[in-house]
């Protein structure tokens, strides 16, 4: 079957739909023969894409690559694109570039549902295009895969599509990526980035308020003032919405000193940061999956992260949940985390660990690609 997948809104790589489509269409090639896999995208992000034959590459013109003009161009130019190829079915991985009018059956991946869980995310007019115009498109998509059963249930729930078209398929991480670091290779890094004291660590892009940094930096505040914790809060992340705000909270905090902004951080160097860090500390408040939960404990690393949408379901057994609207709660956390003694911390990395690795692409490729069979053989609309 022949199937083209969306890369046109990766942002170079850098965004988790970005990870989410890289990683698939790769598992897809290198695993899935039944699978005459196509990928629409920017020629600047061919390169993120070694694995594709070139004939398997489409170009989505440079003056597309905007929000507005790529979402326009799905609209209203894949199709033709989709017709001249003679392919099969079209599989969009964001709810944005969903297609109103398809000319093939359509697969699409929602990873959360955000305008409606956090209202102060988006401004009037994406607000309202994620409310209201996303839930009447995913109604016409013949099969919905959301990356979570919290996503599946929000995915049914807030846009009413039919429980029978979403199917939950849990993202994986990179096995090969993500794993304990040698000793020397961490203790290199430790080095290298001035990493002396002890650190907790926080893999988010910098946006306010929904990955909920400040409270997170309050918090810090709180357990570094009480004597629990001597070391540093790290921030790696690009700026998004609000970035300025959690700047100037940085700025102004007491302990600014021992807080690092450290900007965007490759993926390469990913699991040094995990497996260099005290514990990964996670108090976003929305999240459909949440990859940074698996990757850590993947390196060996403990984690904690908020009790709100799927981030329990994710962090699994050896998760430490918190409050994420209670800064005492998330110093709580903290503090039991740098506080805990070695036979405790051995038990929490091992099975986390062992958690992680239940999560692989190559299971959520098997299951798109067994999605978009019962969706060739079945593309009526439940």
């Amino acid at each position: 079957m022949k199937v083209l997948l969306s890369a046109g809104m990766i942002q170079g790589g850098r965004s988790g739909v970005g990870r989410y489509v890289i990683a698939l269409s790769e598992a897809l090639v290198r695993e899935q023969p039944g699978v005459d896999l196509h990928v629409a995208g920017l020629d600047a992000d061919r390169g993120l894409f070694p694995w594709l034959p070139a004939a398997r590459w489409i170009s989505i013109p440079a003056s597309m690559a905007g929000g507005v003009a790529n979402l326009w161009w799905h609209q209203m130019s894949l199709n033709g694109v989709l017709r001249r190829l003679k392919l099969d079915l079209v599989h969009i991985p964001s709810y944005r570039r969903m297609l109103w009018h398809c000319a093939l059956p359509q697969v699409a991946t929602i990873h959360d549902c955000a305008p409606f869980i956090l209202r102060d995310k988006y401004d009037f007019a994406r607000g309202f295009f994620g409310r209201v115009v996303v839930p009447a498109i995913a109604r016409r998509v013949q099969r919905v895969i959301a990356v979570s059963e919290t996503t599946a249930k929000d995915v049914v729930h807030f846009m009413r599509v039919p429980a029978a078209n979403v199917t939950a398929v849990p993202n994986g991480i990179d096995h090969q990526l993500f794993q304990p670091p040698a000793a020397a290779a961490v203790a290199a890094f430790r080095q290298r980035n001035q990493l002396q004291q002890p650190f907790f660590l926080y893999v988010a892009r910098l946006e306010h308020p929904a990955k909920n940094h400040l409270r997170l930096i309050r918090a810090f505040e709180a357990v570094a003032s009480s004597g629990g914790f001597s070391g540093q809060l790290v921030l790696p992340g690009a700026p998004w919405h609000g970035s300025e705000v959690i700047a100037r909270a940085v700025a102004a905090s007491p302990f600014r000193g021992r807080i690092r902004l450290t900007g965007f951080v490759d993926n390469a160097e990913l699991p040094l940061w995990y497996a260099a860090a005290e514990a990964l500390v996670f108090p976003s408040l929305m999240e459909g999956f949440g990859l940074p939960l698996l990757e850590a404990q993947a390196c060996g690393t403990r984690i904690a992260c908020a009790d709100a949408t799927s981030l329990p379901e994710v962090a699994g057994p050896a998760g430490m949940l918190f409050d994420g609207r209670d800064e005492s709660s998330i110093a709580a956390a903290m503090t039991r985390l740098a506080t805990m003694d070695a036979t405790e911390r051995r038990r929490l990395e091992q099975a986390g660990t062992a958690w992680a690795a239940r999560f692989t692409w190559s299971a959520h490729a098997a299951a798109a690609a067994r999605i978009y069979r019962t969706t060739l053989a079945n593309p009526t609309l439940s």
